[in-house]
């Protein structure tokens, strides 16, 4: 069986990790978060409660999954615009900033960052994280590469 194609998909967001009241990063930066929680509070998931230890404060690119990992960033850093820029370097000493790449493809990631995004990023302390997936189960590939060409092509026992 013929391994189905997949789609490609990749973003990027602001992240901004700390203590105290993800309010704080909003009021600083003027501007409002896609996702964020704060120190201290209740995280239900599958019924438990989980008390959060840290305040995380995300801003997405907007932009589709689609576009390259640079378009993502250079919007990105277009939000944070000349007269946010140093309101976001004075969040450095309480704050690790920084922008997450993420990538889910479906054999391998491959990605070279613009020279002058990388220089403009390290100019205003955001460092870079990139979380990469393969966009399918590993094992279900094997498998089937396997029933196609391995030693046990025609072989395998479903």
């Amino acid at each position: 069986m013929p391994l189905e194609p997949q789609t490609d998909r990749q973003y990027a967001y602001l992240s901004i990790i700390g203590t105290g009241p993800s309010s704080r990063i909003t009021e600083i930066l003027g501007l409002q978060p896609d996702d964020e929680w704060s120190e201290g509070d209740v995280e239900v998931r599958q019924g438990r409660e989980k008390i959060r230890h840290f305040t995380n404060w995300k801003r997405s690119s907007g932009l589709r999954d689609t576009e390259d990992l640079n378009a993502h960033i250079r919007a990105l850093l277009h939000q944070v615009d000349f007269n946010r820029r140093p309101k976001l370097m004075s969040l450095l000493g309480d704050y690790d900033v920084k922008v997450v790449c993420v990538s889910y493809t479906w054999q391998c990631f491959s990605f070279e960052l613009d020279f002058r995004l990388q220089r403009e990023l390290t100019q205003l302390g955001i460092r870079t994280w990139f979380d990469a997936y393969i966009d399918g189960d590993v094992h279900e590939m094997m498998h089937d590469f396997k029933s196609l060409h391995g030693r046990d092509a025609g072989n395998l026992e479903d």
